[in-house]
């Protein structure tokens, strides 16, 4: 069996690879923890979060799926 040995850079593009999947997650992480902390917030302070429009606010019907209502013709 041949002894082969990695590259000699392989060591490095590992630690590269890993930085870079640790920096995405922390800025994920970090992203929907602000994103959690406003939506709390504005709960706290009876407001709509950011990201809900009017329409979804207003009540619906047990039958709505939040599309127009077709005309029957």
């Amino acid at each position: 069996m041949p002894d082969t040995k990695p590259p000699r850079n392989a060591g490095k593009a590992a630690i590269v690879i890993v930085a870079i999947v640790a920096a995405v997650w922390a800025i994920v992480f970090i992203g929907l923890n602000t994103s959690h902390h406003n939506a709390a917030q504005s709960e706290e302070q009876g407001k709509l979060p950011p990201d809900t429009n009017a329409q979804d606010a207003k009540p619906q019907g047990p039958h709505d799926l939040g599309t127009e209502p077709r005309s029957h013709k």
